[in-house]
């Protein structure tokens, strides 16, 4: 059984958040439910729960304030959320996971799936708490210097967004190679999701298998001499000396990106 405390400011939100854990989560035991920053930490340190439901947005502190008080203690984290970008990047960005309102049964119930497997020991308490501390960082930096966190098959890896040098597909996994290193980290995000989140730090898709980071490509050739690769569009040379191909519909989208400064 997980308990949970609810923090929301809103009566009406945590009412239905309350009742839609009673009828579709039995799973779930709630404690307690506070309204604000300060008797929700009054609720956690009564109540040691294994899962807080956290609003972002109160009146006296933000959500994010609260999570200074409690990084260090071994609770998980779902924050509930009108649709905020910035913040949705930061929690996406810390492996964290968040509900956006009004709250879908379906989404609820696979969050706390999430929740399960963690407190089941698949992920351990240092690598939440590690979550949390990086969120906090994220959501005070620069977008351009937030840390990505990978999910592992042994937890969550941190990482420069810059260090990656590409992506590959591998099914419902990903691979996630490094420039200053020659191993590679096997991730479970699909590429679609790693593309979702990369895009805007200068990242291409550029074939259906592989997203890579323009900051690093070292030469585009026309063609692609390579039977190795499959890339009708020609191939990128990163500067590692991978070759990555291109795909004929991407050479546009490539050669766009090369008359715009980086």
């Amino acid at each position: 059984m997980i308990k949970a405390v609810i923090i929301e400011d809103e009566e009406k939100g945590r009412e239905l958040l309350f009742n839609l854990l009673n009828n579709y989560c039995p799973n779930v035991k709630v404690l307690d439910m506070a309204d604000s920053v300060k008797t929700g930490l009054a609720a956690i340190k009564k109540h040691k729960p294994d899962l807080i439901f956290l609003d972002i947005i109160m009146p006296d502190e933000s959500g994010f304030e609260l999570l200074d008080h409690i990084k260090d203690m071994e609770v998980e984290v779902i924050f509930t959320t009108a649709y905020d970008q910035y913040a949705i990047k930061a929690i996406r960005f810390s492996a964290l996971d968040y509900l956006l309102k009004p709250i879908d049964v379906a989404e609820l119930q696979n969050a706390l799936k999430k929740v399960e497997a963690k407190l089941n020991g698949k992920i351990n308490q240092e690598t939440m708490n590690e979550s949390l501390k990086i969120f906090l960082e994220n959501v005070n930096t620069h977008p351009h210097k937030m840390k990505l966190g990978l999910p592992t098959q042994n937890g969550i890896k941190f990482v420069a967004i810059d260090s990656i040098l590409y992506c590959k597909a591998e099914g419902n996994y990903s691979l996630i190679y490094f420039k200053d290193h020659k191993e590679q980290d096997i991730v479970t995000r699909t590429l679609k999701e790693l593309e979702e989140l990369l895009t805007e730090f200068n990242f291409c898709r550029l074939h259906r298998t592989y997203l890579i980071n323009l900051n690093h490509i070292k030469e585009y050739r026309r063609i692609n001499h390579s039977s190795d690769i499959d890339g009708d569009g020609g191939c990128v040379i990163m500067v590692n000396e991978s070759k990555i191909p291109v795909s004929r519909d991407k050479r546009k989208v490539l050669l766009a990106r090369f008359s715009k400064p980086f």
